[in-house]
């Protein structure tokens, strides 16, 4: 049997994105960087001694019950992780699966970040309760509370940061491992928690256009997605250059297939219509116009954490990139064998071309 000297051929299949993780694990990363970085921000401007205006009805009874709204707006950070984490274990399966997982954190960055969750809603929740119920048992003004502040403090950082090493611990997915996405998670988690805090307290008059914690707010917020725009760039950099998979990912997120969610939902939303729309509102003291730039970042956060999630595009199996590996050399081997033939001999006659 002969063989011809076939012309080589590419074995690497064609790409395809990851389907394990869906909308639903860009929901709880959404919400679980969003609740972390509001309460960030909100226990920075408790702890830095932020004026708030006075709510005109600061106090509402019920049931015999005198619930204090003063704080209300910028502590509600846990409420927004506690409601994001069960769609985590929704997505790994309410039973034996997410029993697992949680069982073995030396090994398990789920187990891991059970944990941190859990502290953090935990501590944040006793936090959100004593302010929303001032109890004299309580002691609401004793410092003894500034301990679980800090707790509660890191492990919101924790939080944060979490949402993007849960990704980066998938190994299999270049355009995931890298520790820029948990920087600009972070950074990100931060962006989206003070426009929160800005669209609450407005909403609710605990600032003004005019106060200070508002233009420091507008200004930390700006500053904080100039930043998170940077980190994007630099991290789609990175994983263009990391690998084949890594360069199908980054096409495929900006002139591929999800090219709408990457420049209308994450560039536009998220990055190009806040800071505008929010210095002409601050110009006209236009509160309308304040809420639609921050419904945008909001968005456009949203968008990043889903964009980046169906992007993602597992590397080659170990086996066939040997085979490619081994495939190339067989064709260098072949060509070699042909420039060293004596002219006007064909290579198909040769023995070697025999089986």
């Amino acid at each position: 049997m002969e063989t011809e000297f076939l012309p080589p051929i590419n074995l690497r299949k064609p790409f395809k994105p990851q389907q394990e993780w869906k909308v639903i694990i860009a929901i709880y990363l959404y919400l679980a960087g969003m609740g972390a970085g509001s309460f960030i921000i909100g226990a920075l401007l408790l702890w830095t001694g932020v004026e708030l205006n006075a709510l005109s009805t600061p106090f509402i009874e019920l049931l015999g019950i005198r619930f204090d709204f003063a704080k209300i707006p910028i502590l509600w950070g846990p409420l927004m992780v506690a409601i994001g984490a069960p769609f985590l274990i929704l997505d790994l399966g309410i039973k034996w699966r997410f029993m697992y997982a949680c069982l073995n954190p030396r090994t398990s960055w789920v187990a891991r970040g059970f944990i941190i969750l859990s502290v953090f809603i935990v501590f944040g929740l006793a936090l959100f309760a004593k302010s929303l119920l001032p109890f004299k048992w309580l002691h609401p003004q004793s410092a003894f509370w500034f301990i679980p502040e800090v707790i509660a403090f890191v492990f919101a950082f924790a939080t944060a940061l979490y949402t993007g090493i849960l990704l980066k611990a998938t190994k299999s997915v270049p355009l995931w491992n890298t520790p820029l996405l948990p920087l600009l998670f972070l950074v990100s988690a931060l962006s989206t928690g003070s426009m929160s805090i800005i669209l609450s307290t407005l909403g609710t008059g605990l600032l003004s256009y005019d106060s200070q914690a508002m233009r420091a707010l507008m200004i930390g917020e700006q500053i904080l997605v100039v930043i998170e725009g940077i980190l994007l760039y630099f991290f789609l950099t990175q994983r263009y250059r990391a690998s084949e998979q890594g360069k199908d990912s980054v096409r495929l997120l900006v002139t591929g297939k999800l090219r709408y969610v990457f420049w209308q939902g994450i560039i536009l939303l998220g990055f190009i219509f806040p800071i505008p729309l929010e210095w002409i509102s601050k110009y006209y003291h236009n509160a309308g116009l304040l809420f639609i730039a921050g419904i945008s970042l909001l968005t456009g956060g949203f968008f990043l954490r889903l964009g980046l999630l169906r992007a993602g595009i597992k590397d080659q199996i170990p086996m066939q990139r040997l085979m490619e590996f081994q495939y190339a050399l067989i064709q260098n081997s072949k060509s070699e064998y042909r420039a060293e033939l004596p002219e006007g001999i064909n290579p198909k006659q040769s023995r070697i071309s025999k089986i």
